[in-house]
């Protein structure tokens, strides 16, 4: 499982194009939290990893099948 450090959150957010409270919501925590992750001052917790994990798994997964289409 991947340590995430707020650097990789706040560039993981910002590769996702979404500010912090829309990232909040689909996290399902508060904005505030959001931006003690990236500030740290909090570490994601074990589950929180887990679920940037796969989140970050499903993005990379959207990325490889949309590379090998051609715009017509």
């Amino acid at each position: 499982m991947k340590k995430w450090t707020p650097k990789e959150i706040k560039d993981f957010r910002t590769r996702l194009n979404l500010y912090q409270k829309d990232f909040a919501l689909l996290l399902r925590v508060t904005r505030e939290y959001v931006i003690y992750l990236e500030k740290g001052v909090r570490t994601p917790s074990d589950t929180m990893r887990a679920l940037l994990d796969c989140l970050e798994e499903n993005e990379k997964g959207k990325e490889k099948k949309n590379h090998g289409k051609r715009n017509l």
